[in-house]
């Protein structure tokens, strides 16, 4: 059976350091949709409008699901991503075209208030065609009512709350069925 970790959570709730805590720790292997879309983005950054990440964004997700598919059961995968940018059912096909594979999810949550200080200080320094500081309303509100997919058991790590990265290994050591 294959296994994934999705760590989850909109843009700059804090996906990507809690997935290094993870690969750290376990040395499971990550696949970021922003590591997959982003060089695509620098060869077209002069074209990239918003509908257009999107797509990179759909094609990122498809690929990282084409790598699990691929790869042989015994790798555990950590996927990063906002998994709510698409309908919960586009996620649930992958998974079933994956094959049997069991899911863990970590929610990544953050206040309004955390999500739109952290999106607008690194503005600056993303690649070009990610939305800019006009996006921090919309995301404040996606911040107020986002949700973790609730595929498989769910653990929701709080960024205002200051849980404990130990907490987090403890429950994917129960959690995953490693061998």
């Amino acid at each position: 059976m294959k296994k994934l970790i999705i760590v989850n959570g909109i843009p700059a709730s804090g996906k990507s350091s809690v997935t290094k805590v993870i690969a750290n720790y376990f040395s499971f292997p990550v696949l970021s949709i922003d590591e997959i879309k982003e060089p695509f983005m620098v060869q077209f950054a002069d074209v990239i409008d918003r509908p257009l990440n999107r797509k990179l964004g759909y094609a990122a997700y498809e690929a990282m699901f084409n790598i699990v598919k691929s790869s042989p059961p015994e790798v555990i995968f950590i996927m990063d991503a906002w998994f709510g940018f698409r309908d919960k059912s586009v996620l649930k096909d992958y998974l079933k075209n994956t094959g049997d594979v069991q899911v863990i999810e970590i929610w990544v949550k953050a206040s309004a208030t955390l999500v739109a200080e952290r999106y607008k200080n690194r503005c600056g320094g993303r690649i070009k065609g990610h939305p800019g500081e006009e996006y921090i309303p919309e995301l404040m509100l996606l911040a107020e009512s986002a949700e973790p997919m609730n595929i498989g058991k769910v653990y929701t790590f709080d960024q205002n709350s200051h849980l404990s990265h130990d907490e987090l290994i403890v429950w994917i050591k129960e959690n995953i069925n490693h061998n």
